[in-house]
């Protein structure tokens, strides 16, 4: 029996960044939410695309019976932990150890057989501290690189250092200071707003937009209030672009640093922020063809593969206002919800169908089941099944109800808390806004309100 046939141990955290992130360094100003942050521990639900029928999927907190059921209807093959790996009402103060730390520390993963993790491969959505150990613990095979190379290459400096090792355009700086944050800031202000960036910062956090004076000397003196405090400043800074697209590329690089090219997917996104995924169309990949970017991510590829990388990168490219192409944003040595999208699109493609990934948030205080808001697509005629060819193919359950379950836990009901729920659009594009509209009529129906 050959690896591949032993299994794959599909697990991972979609908040990678927080553990490669050195504490001792100071911070942007931020909001903390409790909620979103419940959300993030539960989306690896989303993982289930990455399984084959042999895997077996590990997920913080146990999948949803009925969403499995309905995938499992669907045609995706996997096993799933029937059993929590944490309660959820710990809430965050647990999650200072990730979810490697939670099953090298435990006496069994969940429910898995031990005779089948034996030999079996561990596939880490990201390589973080601790995956080492859960493999060496459950006497699992793994291939992937070193957490330290891991964490170098995600860096935003890696970024911006690759842009100057491949000869690209960057108008990107790094800054050691708050006092040199400033006098460069101030210089960069005098063309036009700029972003202040946190070398792990991720989706939304991490990176600041600067458009006065006044910001930019409130900021830095935040900064220098946590420098006083032994903390280290550094950070990237650079002109804010007018950008027309942001899009991504996905390739792998095998351990022979053979380039693969997977997929290009357009993103949308919101204040710095992923909403979603399509795929590149037609014009898009010719532009890029014509610009060499395809040549410049097989560079990127060699370079990653130097410093000691190997697996699965999602490149976060622009395209501006002015026509000009931005290769390389940021590198992302991981998988990405670009990558799961690609995945999801890879079963669409079995039933001649192509489909779109974004995400709704809501808020609501009712008693309203995952069960009843299936039939609730399905009586509307909007629930994606193959013999329909169209429809919304729910990617999640958990991370909708995850803050319902964690307020119930705890002994208060009828809160009103914030969910998302992630999905594909399933159909042409002529249907996405459609399909859009009537997703959220539905949870509008179900008392569920949007916000996001």
């Amino acid at each position: 029996m050959n690896d591949r046939r032993k299994g794959e141990l599909i697990i991972g955290t979609f908040d990678a960044e927080r553990f490669w992130r050195d504490p001792n360094l100071a911070m942007l100003p931020s909001f903390r939410d409790p909620e979103m942050e419940n959300v993030v521990a539960a989306m690896d639900e989303l993982l289930f695309p990455f399984c084959e029928a042999q895997d077996r999927l590990v997920t913080r907190y146990r999948m949803n019976a009925c969403h499995k059921a309905y995938l499992h209807e669907l045609g995706f093959e996997f096993h799933s932990n029937s059993t929590d790996l944490e309660e959820p009402e710990a809430g965050s103060a647990a999650r200072t150890a990730n979810i490697f730390d939670l099953i090298t520390l435990a006496d069994r993963m969940g429910d898995m057989d031990p005779q089948w993790l034996d030999g079996a491969r561990l596939s880490p959505f990201a390589v973080i501290p601790g995956a080492d150990r859960a493999a060496a613990r459950y006497g699992l095979k793994q291939d992937f690189p070193a957490v330290e190379t891991v964490q170098t290459v995600n860096s935003k400096l890696f970024s911006t250092e690759l842009n100057r090792r491949l000869g690209l355009r960057s108008d990107s700086q790094t800054v050691y200071s708050h006092e040199e944050l400033l006098a460069s800031g101030l210089t960069l202000l005098r063309q036009g707003p700029l972003l202040i960036k946190d070398e792990f910062g991720v989706s939304g956090k991490g990176n600041l937009l600067i458009e006065s004076e006044g910001m930019l000397r409130r900021v830095t003196s935040y900064l220098g209030d946590q420098h006083s405090k032994g903390r280290t400043v550094r950070f990237i800074i650079e002109p804010f672009l007018r950008k027309e697209l942001d899009f991504s590329c996905q390739f792998h690089i095998d351990q022979d640093g053979a380039y693969r090219l997977i997929s290009v997917q357009k993103l949308v996104n919101r204040h710095f922020a992923y909403q979603g995924s399509v795929t590149a169309d037609d014009t898009l990949l010719h532009v890029l063809r014509e610009a060499e970017y395809f040549e410049v991510m097989k560079l990127a590829a060699r370079e990653l593969y130097r410093a000691g990388y190997h697996g699965d990168v999602c490149v976060d490219s622009m395209l501006l206002t002015d026509g000009r192409i931005v290769p390389i944003v940021e590198v992302n040595a991981r998988r990405s919800m670009s990558l799961i999208k690609h995945y999801v699109d890879r079963y669409l493609e079995k039933h001649s169908a192509a489909g779109s990934m974004t995400h709704v948030t809501v808020q609501f205080a009712c008693d309203v089941t995952f069960d009843q808001l299936l039939e609730t697509l399905d009586r509307e005629g909007v629930l994606y099944k193959p013999d329909r060819g169209f429809g919304i193919l729910p990617l999640s359950a958990n991370t909708l109800f995850i803050n319902k379950v964690v307020s119930e836990r705890r002994g208060i009901r009828n809160k009103q808390v914030k969910g998302r729920l992630y999905y594909s659009l399933v159909g042409g594009e002529q249907d996405r806004e459609g399909l859009s509209a009537k997703v959220k009529e539905v949870l509008s129906s179900l008392s569920f309100k949007i916000v996001g």
